[in-house]
């Protein structure tokens, strides 16, 4: 029970408003200014698309979370293509729900101001320097990220109106005081018996084996002793590492590689802008008019930043005098910047630029002149930068010659070893299971166990077993799945009807017990007191526990009692004789409370979502090799 409320605490309902705000980051994309092409649809939802960059970088961001909570283990997991399709899986339904909840905000006709979208932004802690909101860091978020500061309060205002749509169901469930007094009672409540083991150990002696029994239980369960399909393999490997070793970056190619790239290693000149933004809103033609007027203004010497201050709909650039800071090119709406980018002189003025969230006036406040990085400052980056090529380069012609090698002769790896260099290894024999590496890929694997190489024991082709390893392999001998005989595991079969044997023995004596106890005849001095054991106790052991807090509570000067296997093969006659109901505490109640309401949000909000699936048209056009969707 306790487990179960400390899972409510941390339920989805309590993580929904930061993932909601999250999803602007990790899924909504770039968004506003930057030019958008038509894109392929991973899945239609009620008529509207959720594309395929959504769905790409909604995947690169689970696979970055889980690679931070798993860390080395989730490579080993991502080997398995069943990992990654669940993965993807999960992706398309969570987007699924997001993009429900959305259309489900915009049709109830929910709304969040310009206001409200600040106050927002300015409450974040990712913006926050020393508990402050801090501009700089706002504006070189954004940019990371691919947004303008109107795109970011665009896909805000999206996720607040979700949020709001979510929070006005599930806010309005209640949990009564009556309900947190009961449950609080139902944890702390402790009872008392008495319990008894009766030991297998006791009646293992005392069995005898028929041939008959071993037998019977052999046919029973000859699964047990099923061996799987098995493969004895040569293989050679490519390692992308052992050829980083022997590369040598000579200094004259370094240099040679500056001269060449030199552009990589300067910076372009700097432009940073202010703009005043009036939104276009439901009347288009005031709104230009309005900045048409602001212009006549800036032109006849009004300043600039007090316009911006005083009416531009920016949530916060206004504030900061309309200052976007420096932008560079390819980042904003191409109308936006072949504006801003044909102003020549720091304090030129354009004209008003018509754009998809209104119009703009647009100044040049700063320039910063270009420069080159020195080549000592950039040396060991050029050399890394060269080994990774080289690296690259002799990977693949290695992956081509051993390929045509193995194709050329492919009954053996001789010529790979004596022309290449490299060393083929022989295995023993392995299953699916138990396969040494790098044979234990998903994709080695299904080479080494299918029928071409089994059958023709030929060398296979190249197989990518990850990023920077190969490897050629061929089968040299196979078994198939068999069962082992009963000769072969006789000791085990016979221990196993033994134990099975004594178990039985010792059930019928603990319920001979358990009658004795009913009638008040049992030996008091063979059972162990249970004195107001509480749920969580450990004194005892957590079966008896748990069949104690099972059992129903008998009538006052009375007992019930029943039996339980215990973990080590024992079995336990328990007695239950009282409850004792748990005290209420003032203390607790507040946080139970909320535990309490925090589950009952959580099952209203996957309700939400289960009611308008059912009522969508929900469309997954990603094919079952990319995906197998469940609804969430």
């Amino acid at each position: 029970m306790l487990d179960k409320i400390r899972e409510g605490s941390q339920s989805l309902w309590v993580k929904i408003f930061l993932v909601l705000i999250a999803l602007t980051f990790a899924l909504a994309g770039i968004g506003g200014y930057i030019a958008n092409q038509p894109e392929p649809a991973v899945a239609k939802v009620n008529g509207e698309d959720i594309t395929q960059a959504e769905f790409d970088r909604a995947v690169e961001s689970e696979r970055a979370r889980q690679k931070q909570q798993l860390g080395d283990f989730y490579d080993q997991l991502a080997r398995d293509p069943r990992f990654t399709q669940r993965i993807r899986s999960q992706v398309v339904n969570d987007l699924v729900n997001q993009k429900l909840l959305e259309q489900a905000a915009s049709e109830s006709g929910l709304r969040v101001s310009s206001a409200q979208v600040k106050a927002a932004i300015a409450d974040m802690a990712s913006f926050k320097v020393a508990g402050q909101f801090d501009n700089d860091l706002y504006l070189t978020s954004l940019r990371s990220a691919g947004y303008t500061p109107e795109s970011f309060a665009q896909a805000l205002r999206g996720d607040l109106v979700t949020q709001q749509f979510v929070q006005g169901v599930i806010a309005s469930e209640f949990v009564l005081p009556s309900e947190v007094d009961a449950t609080q009672q139902l944890i702390s409540q402790t009872r008392s018996g008495e319990y008894a083991e009766v030991a297998l150990a006791d009646y293992l002696e005392q069995v005898e084996v028929a041939d008959e029994d071993v037998q019977l239980w052999y046919e029973a369960n000859r699964q047990l002793f099923a061996v799987p399909e098995q493969v004895k393999v040569a293989y050679v490997t490519i390692d992308a590492g052992e050829l980083a070793e022997n590369v040598e970056i000579s200094d004259e190619e370094v240099t040679a590689y500056y001269e060449g790239n030199k552009n990589r290693y300067g910076t372009e000149p700097q432009y940073r802008f202010s703009h005043i933004l009036i939104e276009a809103g439901d009347d288009e033609a005031a709104a230009k008019a309005e900045a048409e007027a602001l212009l006549t203004e800036l032109q006849n010497g009004a300043e600039f930043a007090a316009l911006a201050k005083e009416h531009s709909d920016d949530v916060f650039s206004g504030e900061a005098g309309g200052d976007l800071d420096f932008i560079q090119k390819g980042t904003m709406d191409e109308d936006f910047e072949a504006a801003a980018f044909a102003l020549e002189n720091v304090g030129d003025i354009s004209e008003v630029v018509e754009s998809s969230f209104g119009y703009h006036i647009i100044t040049l406040t700063d320039v910063k002149e270009g420069s080159v990085t020195p080549l000592a400052e950039v040396r060991s980056e050029i050399v890394a930068n060269l080994q990774e090529q080289r690296v690259k380069q002799s990977y693949y012609e290695l992956q081509q010659q051993v390929s045509e090698l193995a194709f050329e002769i492919p009954d053996t790896f001789e010529p790979i070893q004596e022309e290449l260099g490299l060393t083929a290894k022989e295995t023993d024999f392995f299953s699916r299971n138990n396969a040494p590496a790098p044979l234990n890929s998903p994709a080695a694997l299904a080479e080494l166990f299918s029928d071409v190489l089994i059958e023709e024991q030929l060398n296979s082709e190249i197989i990518e077993v990850s990023d920077t390893t190969s490897v050629v392999v061929r089968v040299l001998d196979y078994k198939e799945e068999t069962t082992q005989s009963l000769d072969e595991v006789r000791d085990q079969v016979v221990e196993n009807v033994r134990r099975e044997q004594a178990q039985q023995l010792a059930q019928e004596a603990a319920d001979a017990l358990a009658r004795q106890l009913e009638a008040g005849e049992a030996d008091a001095s063979a059972f162990t007191a249970l004195e107001n054991v509480a749920r969580q106790t450990v004194d005892h052991p957590r079966g008896v526990t748990q069949l104690l807090f099972a059992m129903s509570v008998p009538a006052a000067d009375s007992v019930a009692v029943d039996t339980v296997s215990l973990a080590n093969g024992n079995i336990a006659v328990v007695a239950l004789r009282s409850m004792q109901a748990g005290e209420v505490s003032a203390a607790q109640a507040a946080q139970l409370k909320d535990q309490l309401q925090n589950n009952v949000m959580d099952e209203t909000y996957r309700a939400i979502i289960q009611a308008l699936r059912a009522d969508a048209d929900v469309e997954i056009l990603l094919s079952s090799s990319q995906t197998e969707t469940e609804d969430n």
